[in-house]
């Protein structure tokens, strides 16, 4: 099989993509020859990006809006196949998260990470799995994290967010597999996203995670989207409901 362009006309929608993975995820996808639909929060990334792309128009569409917001991902989605006529990948990578300890928890600030994180993946789950179901053929690339399948202090909101994605993922593997269409979760180490400066201000915290990761450093936005484009591609095509780890060894010990 030629690796040459994995996702050659493939069209691809991509959630958060305006920074750190899902923005990755963008300019490899496109190197790989896919079509790119792109849905973040602030319109100046999305048109940095745009820019940085420089694809022509029948090949990207993005939008700027609220992805936990399921008028806005049914108007995305609707938008997405009227010009593309399908929807072939879908990477679930929007997320938020804060760290608080569990009872100074708002249930209000508990509602917005789950609503960021579990809701906009069961939207974008929802919104585009009817499509795929209906060509029969699909990859959906969820974006979990280790905080999602173990415990650390202060990160319990966003935990059991991403805890209820592998879940999700899991289960959709399982119901979507009769109609070819392929569920799998991607969960990421500490990397150099648009978080890291800020991380690495916390001394102890920050020479935690590189003590605790086996390969002893963060890993790198490239390191994931590479995993995804794997998911998304043909390469994977017997793999459906798998968490793959992209930690650096985290998860080994």
């Amino acid at each position: 099989m030629s690796t040459s362009h994995l996702l050659q006309d493939q069209v691809c929608v991509i959630t958060g993509a305006g920074k750190g993975i899902g923005y990755d995820c963008a300019k490899l996808f496109a190197a790989q020859g896919g079509k790119l639909a792109l849905i973040s929060r602030t319109e100046q990334d999305l048109v940095k990006l745009a820019d940085e792309l420089n694809l022509p128009d029948d090949r990207l569409l993005w939008l700027a809006g609220d992805v936990s917001d399921a008028g806005t991902v049914r108007m995305f989605v609707e938008a997405t196949i009227s010009k593309f006529h399908r929807v072939d990948v879908l990477v679930n990578n929007a997320g938020m998260r804060f760290r608080k300890p569990f009872l100074d928890i708002s249930y209000e600030e508990w509602s917005e990470v789950m609503s960021v994180n579990a809701g906009s993946t069961f939207l974008f789950c929802q919104a585009v799995g009817a499509h795929m179901i209906q060509q029969r053929s699909g990859r959906i690339i969820n974006m979990a994290s280790i905080i999602g399948t173990l415990g650390l202090a202060n990160l319990s909101g966003y935990g059991a967010s991403k805890g209820a994605i592998i879940s999700l993922t899991k289960c959709l593997a399982v119901e979507w597999a009769e109609h070819n269409v392929n569920v799998n979760v991607v969960v990421p180490g500490f990397c150099e996203t648009s978080y890291a400066d800020a991380f690495k201000q916390k001394g102890e915290l920050y020479q935690f995670t590189l003590d605790r990761t086996p390969q002893k450093k963060w890993g790198q936005a490239r390191d994931i989207s590479n995993a995804c484009l794997y998911l998304a591609s043909d390469l994977s095509n017997y793999v459906t409901g798998e968490i793959l780890n992209v930690d650096g060894g985290w998860s080994a010990w």
